[in-house]
């Protein structure tokens, strides 16, 4: 027997998905954020491949080029101490450290993933399946970051569709996109929490990057107008974080492309679940 959604959430989250036709002539794609993190460390293959497992198409990872020329799948500092317990920045991690690195936590998560370590690029690509993709969002780029990414692509044997190359750096992505246009780009962007950032900036920048995405964060305050602009000049647009249906509502009546949530596989649930019930 299926669970039922509260009362309250199906009538809020029905108003704007379905009156109207909000979905009726569009389909938005749920990707995954550094995996499954609430269930298995964020950025490791074991996250990762957990989010697939429950159906993500698409996952969001981060990566940065060490001082010794590594690339490593981490977030940032905060990350690297709180669940690794390194207190450094990740930029600054040697090959040593990452390779014996363990969580300073594993209660918090089950004893499968007890023993978790910093995952190399290598190691990320490695699991990746041929009929899926992944956002390789550039935290710390430098020389030779571009031509790592390409040598662990062809290692793994992935596509050039398999990757999505992301930054908030429109510098990075149109330097990564000078090196090899054969890869997909994405701008990453978040409105300021006053005021507003013009869609026709972004729009500039994106170009500028040479990108073909753009993905916005501190969406809530924004309106269908604005998504539409920045669409109507040729970009796919994403929405982060979307949490719950909720915040998909609202992605849905902003007319959003994609969305990416921390919780991915319970966001969809909850999602096909609501379709099921519009149907009965």
């Amino acid at each position: 027997m299926k669970k039922k959604l509260p009362a309250t959430t199906i009538a809020a989250v029905f108003s704007v998905l379905f009156s109207a036709g909000a979905f009726a002539a569009q389909t938005i794609y749920i990707h995954a954020h550094r995996g499954e993190p609430h269930l298995a460390p964020q950025n490791t293959p074991e996250s990762i491949s957990l989010a697939f497992e429950l159906g993500a198409r698409m996952i969001e990872t981060d990566f940065h080029l060490t001082k010794d020329g590594t690339i490593v799948c981490m977030h940032m500092r905060k990350e690297l101490r709180d669940i690794w317990g390194i207190d450094k920045e990740p930029k600054d991690l040697t090959i040593g450290e990452i390779r014996a690195s363990k969580l300073a936590h594993p209660e918090k998560f089950d004893k499968r993933y007890a023993n978790c370590k910093i995952p190399t690029i290598d190691d990320i690509f490695a699991i990746i399946p041929k009929d899926k993709s992944f956002e390789l969002e550039i935290k710390t780029y430098g020389d030779g970051f571009a031509d790592k990414v390409e040598a662990a692509r062809k290692k793994a044997g992935l596509g050039y569709k398999n990757i999505l190359i992301t930054s908030f750096a429109p510098a990075v992505i149109k330097d990564f996109k000078e090196k090899y246009p054969q890869y997909e780009t994405l701008l990453i962007v978040s409105c300021p929490q006053k005021g507003k950032l013009a869609a026709k900036e972004i729009i500039k920048k994106a170009k500028y990057a040479k990108a073909s995405q753009v993905a916005i964060g501190n969406y809530k305050k924004l309106d269908r107008a604005y998504i539409k602009e920045i669409q109507d000049a040729g970009f796919k647009v994403g929405l982060w974080q979307v949490e719950n249906l909720n915040d998909l509502a609202i992605a849905a009546k902003l007319g959003a492309d994609r969305v990416c949530s921390n919780y991915c596989a319970k966001l969809r649930a909850d999602y096909k679940r609501i379709k099921e019930l519009n149907m009965e």
